[in-house]
């Protein structure tokens, strides 16, 4: 089959035909697929049918599968580590560009200057992770942004082959130090619009992460976090 782009949606496969159901098959309806139309199917584990819509009715769309499209399975990891800022709608707005970007994981921490209940984290999480299930859609990436739970700073651990804490208070060692290596999993701590404490910053060192200088400027955490990740990803193997 020629290669094309068709509209993609989540659903599951049963022998050889697709099927959308509940809020994706009213997201097909909004779009207007119609009987005959092709349309690609992301089953979430890992696969990507294209299949051609045979029914449409309240309960489901059927579609006949046609071909199994081959995917990119990449074997690095990108994992964030966001101390919680104290606006939680700037998560919002962070989920779709985390996404497009091509975190793994992020991770959600409550630091000394988080002012945020925890029970109002836990209350957004649904939404949270809906939003990135619908980039997963928009950006055509083949797993979605996975939205840990809650930790606290001192359960962060230096898991990766590069662990980084972006530290305002780092004026000597920036990224352009490495530049030449790559690694296969990064590790990026980034902290809300109160920084660090420096107690924090000694655990973290103590655990391996380097403190690095993200810019000369101090900069919002919204700037921050998506500079420090469009940053670190030229250190990902290819």
């Amino acid at each position: 089959m020629e290669k094309k782009s068709f509209l993609r949606f989540l659903g599951k496969k049963e022998k050889d035909f697709l099927f959308l159901e509940g809020e994706e098959l009213h997201h097909s309806k909004v779009r207007r697929v119609k009987l005959g139309e092709l349309i690609e199917v992301n089953t979430l584990d890992g696969n990507i049918y294209i299949g051609k819509v045979i029914d449409i009715n309240k309960k489901y769309l059927k579609a006949e599968l046609i071909e199994k499209l081959e995917v990119y399975e990449k074997n690095t990891q990108l994992d964030l580590y966001l101390i919680v800022p104290n606006k939680l709608s700037k998560i919002d707005d962070l989920i779709e560009p985390l996404s497009e970007l091509g975190v793994d994981r992020l991770n959600l921490v409550i630091g000394k200057f988080t002012a945020v209940k925890e029970k109002d984290i836990l209350k957004k999480m649904d939404k949270w992770r809906k939003k990135a299930l619908n980039s997963l859609k928009q950006c055509k990436r083949l797993y979605p942004l996975e939205i840990s739970g809650i930790s606290k700073l001192s359960d962060i651990e230096a898991n990766s082959s590069f662990n980084i804490l972006f530290y305002e208070k780092e004026k000597e060692k920036s990224l352009k130090d490495f530049i030449g290596k790559t690694f296969k999993s990064i590790s990026i701590v980034i902290g809300n619009e109160a920084g660090f404490d420096k107690e924090e910053v000694n655990t973290l060192k103590e655990k391996g992460f380097i403190t690095l200088s993200l810019a000369k400027n101090i900069l919002r955490m919204e700037t921050a976090l998506i500079t420090a990740v469009s940053q670190s990803l030229l250190f990902l193997e290819d």
